[in-house]
């Protein structure tokens, strides 16, 4: 069989969803912008590239077909990203399967979150793997594939001066842009994997609204929702005025989303970015307990870092921006502490299109996950195997005495249903993360396939009950 010129990568899928495995969770798409990022510097310095996204389906016929379609065997090395832990049964049952068709594949693992910590761990779980490389990959990319590596190659530590290229995707139609605006965080929350990288400056307003009229090139002008990635959007006022200025020159009439934290984004900022076309923003709220502020190290004075959260709310509610809280159930949660993040968000549910509610979990080999897993304990969790890190990445856990795992996403899921019904529910899935095209129609056949008591939000009306007392 002759082997294909062009370099294929591979974003590696999931054998069941992250949280809950129901026919609504295996419907989302998302976009892996890091390999895409790859695959598209390639591509600029001449290289035929291909980029296939895994998703939910089986890991053996997704191999199959990468050979029936002439991808695989290769020439070139067959470039695997994991984007998460979660991916590691689907990435081991692929380069099986590979390895079965083409024993001479070259197989490389990237994925920095997931290779950067113990390499060597990698390699001995996902065995038919030739090299598993950590870190950024702009900058080792040229060397893995033997290549010279061209001037302005970046460190990784900042977004490159390219956008992406979403036509390398197959089935690109089917995604939502992205378009990368920062890197890093560096803001030291406990449980956050980016707490000690510093946050690179934003992209130039002037440079983001071209790499915006690009992307709405590349998919023919049809409409689209990018999402300007950065773990910590922090645009100032000036910023954000340049943006809307720059954008209205250009008639760039896109609505976007980016995620920040609630004590980053100032109000002031949030008119300019609104009529630049800021439509959803992600908000990393994480508690409104005071003690659980001070657990996972978001802020040294819970009470500022609240107030900032009441008037960003506000300001996003006067300018017609969606926000979609995110909630995190910590170790040592009572029925206290739910009970003051619920009062909370009870008050400001008139500014909250919606919540993603989730229990801790603890990331990473043992070397990485076992001081986070002792801080942890500290606050009365425990894992709920031990030796989970060792053999999958990923530990879940029981968050206190009084609350184990079980009951941990039962009341998540009720936390979440008390904000968020079907309408809010589809209108963010479907902003950024449903396949371009699904319908309302599609959403609510499949709504009615699936088990409302799993469901992240209410099907029926909503009936008054208080999720925050455990059972």
């Amino acid at each position: 069989m002759p082997r294909s010129p062009a370099i294929q990568f591979v974003s590696a899928g999931l054998s069941q969803p992250k949280k809950r495995d129901h026919v609504l969770a295996r419907r989302q798409l998302y976009l892996n912008y890091g390999a895409l990022t790859l695959a598209s510097q390639l591509n600029l310095n001449g290289h035929g590239v291909h980029l296939r996204h895994g998703e939910h389906e089986d890991p053996d016929t997704f191999a199959e077909r990468l050979f029936a379609d002439g991808r695989l065997p290769s020439a070139w090395p067959l470039m695997v990203s994991m984007p998460s832990f979660y991916a590691l049964s689907w990435t081991q049952a692929f380069c099986r399967a590979v390895k079965r068709r083409d024993p001479k594949a070259n197989i490389v693992i990237g994925g920095r979150w997931v290779t950067g910590p113990d390499p060597a761990w990698l390699h001995g779980l996902i065995p038919d793997a030739d090299v598993v490389v950590p870190g950024f990959g702009e900058p080792r990319i040229w060397g893995i594939l033997g290549l010279p590596s061209p001037q302005g190659t970046g460190d990784g530590e900042a977004p490159p001066a390219f956008g992406l290229h979403h036509r390398l995707v197959d089935g690109f139609e089917r995604f939502q842009p992205s378009i990368e605006t920062s890197r890093g965080c560096g803001m030291g929350c406990a449980f956050c994997e980016e707490r000690g990288i510093p946050l690179s400056r934003l992209r130039d307003p002037l440079r983001l609204a071209e790499l915006l009229a690009e992307t709405v090139a590349e998919y023919g002008n049809g409409e689209i929702h990018p999402y300007f990635q950065s773990s910590f959007f922090l645009p100032n006022p000036r910023w954000a005025t340049e943006l809307q200025r720059t954008i209205r020159d250009r008639d760039l009439a896109v609505p976007w989303r980016c995620e920040t934290r609630v004590d980053g984004l100032k109000p002031e900022t949030v008119a300019a970015l609104a009529a630049s076309g800021l439509k959803v923003i992600d908000l990393g709220l994480e508690t409104a307990s005071p003690t659980q502020v001070r657990a996972m190290r978001k802020a040294r004075d819970p009470e500022r870092y609240l107030r900032a959260a009441s008037q960003l709310l506000e300001a996003c509610a006067a300018n017609g921006v969606w926000v979609k809280v995110n909630v995190l159930l910590y170790a040592g949660e009572t029925a206290e502490t739910l009970a003051e993040s619920q009062a909370w968000l009870d008050q400001h549910a008139h500014a909250i299109k919606g919540v993603s509610v989730g229990p801790v979990v603890a990331f990473g080999p043992p070397g990485l996950a076992g001081p986070f897993l002792r801080d942890l304990a500290a606050h009365g969790a425990r894992p709920v195997d031990e030796g989970s890190a060792a053999s999958t990445g990923v530990t879940q856990l029981h968050l206190s005495p009084r609350i184990d795992q079980a009951e941990a996403e039962r009341l998540s899921l009720e936390l979440s249903r008390r904000y968020m019904d079907a309408d809010a529910y589809f209108d963010l899935k479907s902003f950024s993360y449903y396949p371009r095209g699904y319908t309302r129609g599609d959403f609510d056949r499949d709504v009615a396939d699936c088990d409302a008591e799993r469901l992240p939000f209410r099907v029926a009306p909503y009936s008054g009950a208080t999720p925050c007392q455990p059972a």
